[in-house]
């Protein structure tokens, strides 16, 4: 448990550049203003093949590894280091996110490029948490500039 009371800055990734740039972000924002970094990744079976044939704990173990990785990465370049915890989640990523969120400092999300595709996975993952986080919401483009920031927060943090 951390001994630092200020409240996180929460960061999504999921692996895209533009996750990897809120996560830079994010970082720095951790180091300049002291508060802890949790890094959140959510995972879980796209399809029949990945529930049918790969074990749970393969996921949770590719994820781990994903978030060891990236957050080494993205330190190495820091010469302040922010407190940073890594949290992996199994379920769907809006849900994870504004409940790990919930009392944060901010939410940080990187924006993607829109697809048709694209749009319907990661926009509504973007657009859940910029209506019901209990917290602002910052989005990040590709090279780590600031797209929005949602400091709207509604009354009720209903999911």
């Amino acid at each position: 448990m951390t001994e630092n009371s200020t409240p996180p800055i929460v960061v999504g990734i999921d692996g895209s550049s533009q996750s990897l740039a809120a996560l830079r972000w994010a970082l720095r924002e951790g180091a300049q203003s002291g508060a802890p970094v949790h890094v959140v990744h959510c995972w879980q079976p796209q399809n029949l093949t990945e529930y049918a044939l790969v074990a749970p704990h393969s996921f949770a173990r590719a994820s781990a590894c994903m978030l060891d990785n990236e957050i080494a990465a993205a330190l190495a370049e820091m010469q302040v280091k922010p407190e940073v915890q890594p949290i992996s989640i199994h379920g769907r990523p809006a849900t994870a996110l504004l409940n790990v969120a919930d009392g944060a400092a901010m939410l940080v999300l990187g924006d993607h490029v829109r697809t048709d595709l694209q749009d319907i996975v990661f926009g509504h993952v973007i657009r859940s948490c910029e209506k019901h986080a209990a917290c602002p919401v910052v989005v990040v483009n590709a090279q780590g500039s600031l797209v929005r920031h949602n400091t709207r927060v509604p009354t009720t943090a209903g999911h």
